[in-house]
C-alpha cells in the first residue's frame, strides 16, 4: 500500500470517530509513522485529502451499483430488492468507505456541503436509473418503471438514514415491513 492510500485509510478512521472538525492531520500522521509535515507532499490541506476519500467512496459505490444490478438482472424486482438491502446493511456494518459516504451525505461537514450533496447526487441518479431499468424488466409490475423506481427509491433513502441513525437491524426490519406494503398494495397484480 502506497504512503498515501496509507494516509488516506487512517484519515477515514479519525473521520468516522471525530468527524470532519475533529480530524486533525498531526494525528493522522502520527497513525501513519510521518511527521505533520510529510503530509502536505501527499495532501496540500486536511480539505484536499477528505475531498479525495469522498470522491473515491462515491465512485466506489456507483461501480458496486452498476456491478449488482448487472449480476441480478432479470430477477423478480422484490428478491433483487431483498438482496440489495440485505447487501447494502453488511457493506454498512463491513465497508467504513461506505459509511463514511453516507454519513457524509447525510450531515455534510460545512466546508464540504456542496461537493458532499453533488456526489451523493451522483450516486442517488445512478441508483434511480438502475432502478428503472430494473421495473422495466419485471413484468409484474403494473406502474410505469420511472414512477416505480422512484417510490423505491425514496423508501431506500430514507432507510438508509435508519443505518445511520439507528442499527442495522431496525434497517432491516423497516426494509421489509415496508417494501412489503409496496408490493401489497402498489405493485403487484392481485390473482384473486
Amino acid at each position: 500500500m502506497s504512503r498515501r492510500e496509507e494516509i488516506k485509510k487512517a484519515a477515514i478512521g479519525h473521520l468516522l470517530q471525530y468527524g470532519y472538525e475533529g480530524t486533525k492531520l498531526a494525528d493522522i500522521a502520527q497513525e501513519v509513522g510521518i511527521k505533520k509535515q510529510s503530509m502536505y507532499a501527499h495532501f496540500e490541506s486536511k480539505k484536499d485529502l477528505v475531498v479525495e476519500i469522498h470522491e473515491d467512496a462515491t465512485k466506489q459505490e456507483i461501480a458496486y451499483l452498476t456491478t449488482f444490478f448487472h449480476e441480478h438482472k432479470g430477477e423478480p424486482l422484490q428478491t433483487l430488492l431483498r438482496t440489495f438491502v440485505e447487501e447494502m446493511k453488511d457493506r454498512y456494518a463491513t465497508n467504513r468507505n461506505v459509511k463514511l459516504m453516507f454519513l457524509m451525505a447525510f450531515m455534510p461537514p460545512e466546508p464540504l456541503q456542496e461537493l458532499c450533496i453533488t456526489m451523493y447526487e451522483l450516486y442517488s441518479h445512478h441508483l434511480l436509473h438502475l432502478l428503472e431499468l430494473a421495473f422495466q424488466l419485471d413484468s409484474t409490475t403494473q406502474v410505469h418503471p420511472k414512477e416505480g423506481a422512484l417510490a423505491v427509491h425514496t423508501i431506500y433513502e430514507g432507510l438508509t438514514a435508519k443505518l445511520i441513525f439507528g442499527s442495522p437491524d431496525y434497517f432491516i426490519e423497516a426494509a421489509e415491513t415496508t417494501f412489503s406494503l409496496l408490493w401489497k398494495g402498489i405493485l403487484y397484480r392481485e390473482d384473486s
